[in-house]
């Protein structure tokens, strides 16, 4: 377009998307498809009407019950993450688009679990469970019926709070291009992702960007090991290989040998002793021994 046209010469900020598919959507909605009401206006001129993965472009997809998505929505999921453009062909009508999104899903795992193709798309998996203390609980409630008498009130109580945590947020992402994490830890995260049997080097990749992400966030412009540590666990909570009917890994079986990796990581780095070489308290033990008189082995 021209250069002076303001359309294309001004920039302009805007919302970050964020975009619901539910789990009942077409294929249509969701890749797009012909808008025949528009193509008629046109004159039989074939207009394209974005869909979901179009909007999502730059923001974020969210899904509920993601593991009750269908099979071909799936496919078309995973063909988009793996490239980041949509590519749709109707009615001999090809377009393609960009299609860069971050991916979040949620899902009860007794109703299902996913197909593995898209189960190691997902970066990060926590837990999210009911607190199961009563008075955190009861905080819990009496917040959720506040926000629903008042929702203003509520937004108005907790600005300050929002804004604080998108400044930190902001701070973190403004650091995060400068920390440095070093070979030793790099080869950590390999060894961690081997020792579970972690079959696709996403989870390395994944563990080595939410380190250095978490020591941003952190104030840090130096991963540490403890970052290592903590991250590995959501790296790793779905993506630890098993067999056909094999029981997910018990959370504190994991941790234990989470914690074996690190303490062994940290005595491999300590430096050996030399050979021959005695402590002090080895030294003062042999001379007491020598200093024995013999008489009193008779």
């Amino acid at each position: 377009g021209d250069d002076d046209d303001p359309l294309y010469s001004e920039s302009r900020f805007i919302e970050t998307p964020f975009v619901d598919l539910p789990i009942g959507s077409t294929e249509d909605r969701v890749i797009g498809s012909i808008d025949f009401s528009a193509t008629l206006k046109q004159g039989g001129e074939r207009v394209f009407a974005p869909g979901m993965l179009a909007a999502a472009n730059r923001g974020v997809l969210y899904v509920d019950e993601v593991n009750l998505l269908p099979a071909h929505l799936v496919d078309v999921l995973l063909d988009a993450a793996a490239s980041g453009v949509n590519t749709v062909q109707r009615e001999g009508l090809t377009i393609s688009h960009p299609a860069r999104f971050v991916l979040i899903g949620t899902m009860n795992p007794e109703e299902g679990d996913l197909r593995p193709q898209l189960l190691d798309r997902f970066g990060l998996m926590v837990d999210v469970t009911a607190p199961q203390d009563a008075a955190e609980r009861s905080e819990v409630v009496r917040q959720r019926i506040n926000f629903e008498r008042d929702v203003t009130t509520f937004q108005q109580k907790w600005q300050d709070a929002e804004r604080e945590l998108a400044n930190k947020i902001s701070g973190a992402k403004d650091r995060l291009p400068n920390v440095s994490l070093s070979d030793e830890l790099l080869l950590l995260i390999s060894r961690i992702c081997t020792q579970f049997q972690v079959g696709s080097l996403r989870a390395d990749i994944c563990m080595y960007k939410a380190a250095t992400a978490l020591a941003a966030w952190r104030g840090r412009l130096v991963v540490e090991a403890e970052d290592v540590r903590q991250v590995a666990e959501w790296v790793l909570a779905h993506r630890r290989r098993r067999q056909p009917f094999e029981q997910p890994m018990d959370g504190a079986l994991m941790e234990e040998m989470l914690d074996q990796l690190m303490n062994d990581t940290v005595d491999a780095s300590q430096p050996p002793k030399a050979r021959g070489e005695t402590s002090g308290n080895d030294v003062s033990n042999d001379d007491n021994r020598q200093e024995t008189p013999d008489n009193n082995s008779s």
